[in-house]
């Protein structure tokens, strides 16, 4: 079975996307969405349970849906060692009501509501470069793909495919 290290969650409310802006590597100076690794015994859904609480204070369990929407993995074709790596993307949507207007200050960076249209822009060089290339069609398309991320120093091109056999909603 495929084990990927890491879970990513955007939380959607309308169309605003929870997006962190990173002061630590990787993807330092630039927002992302919120997540991190694996850990022993987790599931990647208990995973991205737990580090939304830890780095949003966001219960998912409080989200009006919380679904898998495919893998994103990635290769570093100048660095064999960074490469054949990935993350289990989740979609949280959460009740129109919830409070989206101040931005907070957290240990990994700045968390702050962002337009989904500002995120997704391809041309858009504050957001992580794999993320607009993802994250759209993750929206739109409610079958879960994989997203393979090609690099050399920047990001080269996206590929997407169906799931390898061996994946589920673990």
């Amino acid at each position: 079975m495929i084990a990927l290290p890491y879970t990513i969650c955007f939380c959607l409310c309308g169309d605003q996307v929870l997006m962190l802006y990173r002061c630590n590597p990787p993807n330092a100076g630039r927002w992302n969405g919120l997540g991190g690794k694996i850990e022993a015994g987790e599931t990647p859904l208990i995973a991205i349970h737990r580090e939304m609480l830890e780095e949003a204070e966001i219960d998912l369990h409080q989200a009006q849906e919380v679904r898998f929407a495919g893998l994103v993995t990635w290769t570093f074709l100048n660095n064999p060692t960074r490469s054949n790596r990935g993350m289990y993307v989740f979609l949280a949507r959460l009740a129109p009501d919830f409070p989206t207007e101040s931005d907070r200050c957290m240990s990994e960076g700045l968390l702050s509501w962002k337009a989904l249209n500002w995120v997704c822009d391809p041309c858009n060089p504050f957001v992580v470069s794999n993320i607009p290339h993802f994250l759209s069609g993750m929206l739109t398309d409610p079958q879960p793909l994989e997203y393979r991320c090609s690099y050399r120093e920047e990001l080269l091109q996206v590929v997407t495919a169906a799931l390898p056999p061996d994946v589920r909603d673990r």
